[in-house]
């Protein structure tokens, strides 16, 4: 079965067979490097997933501070339970919840599994979950790409999955 992309709310064929990663990207908003400008704490998270099966990609408007707290968290060794995060609406549970990433233990060996859900944040009918898995190693450069695309240093967050 092919795999799909849900793209605005309409499902296309996926182009990346083989291919598991989590990408985070984040935009402060215009107040956070305007002196002048009373500073707002919220800034756009969009955050796309790729599967072997599926892909989806949407955003919210988050607080940067948890952004922050969750690459921090990835500092744990070894995980023992969930770490994860989420926001939406109200609630943020069942149509509300418009981006969710959870990184829990998958085997006593070190592997982690990764599982999100991300909606379309006008059409929260449409949305993709999955999972994958990855590494330590993996988890730790993702846990430091976090820290700098907070720090403006570069433009995205990537976590890479095992094929």
């Amino acid at each position: 079965m092919p795999a799909n992309d849900l793209v605005a709310g309409i499902w296309q064929p996926a182009h990346h067979y083989g291919m598991n990663q989590l990408t985070f990207s984040y935009q402060y908003d215009s107040s956070f490097v305007d002196p002048k400008r009373a500073r707002d704490d919220f800034g756009r998270l969009s955050l796309s997933a790729k599967t072997d099966r599926f892909s989806g990609k949407s955003g919210f408007w988050v607080q940067w501070q948890d952004v922050r707290e969750f690459g921090e968290a990835l500092a744990a060794f070894p995980i023992t339970s969930p770490v994860s995060v989420q926001w939406g609406y109200d609630m943020q549970e069942g149509h509300d919840l418009i981006l969710k990433v959870e990184i829990a233990p998958a085997d006593p060996r070190g592997t982690l599994m990764v599982r999100f859900e991300i909606a379309d944040e006008f059409d929260t009918d449409e949305r993709v979950r999955g999972s994958f898995t990855t590494h330590y190693p993996e988890l730790e450069a993702f846990r430091l790409s976090i820290a700098k695309m907070m720090d403006l240093e570069i433009e995205e967050a990537v976590l890479m999955g095992s094929n």
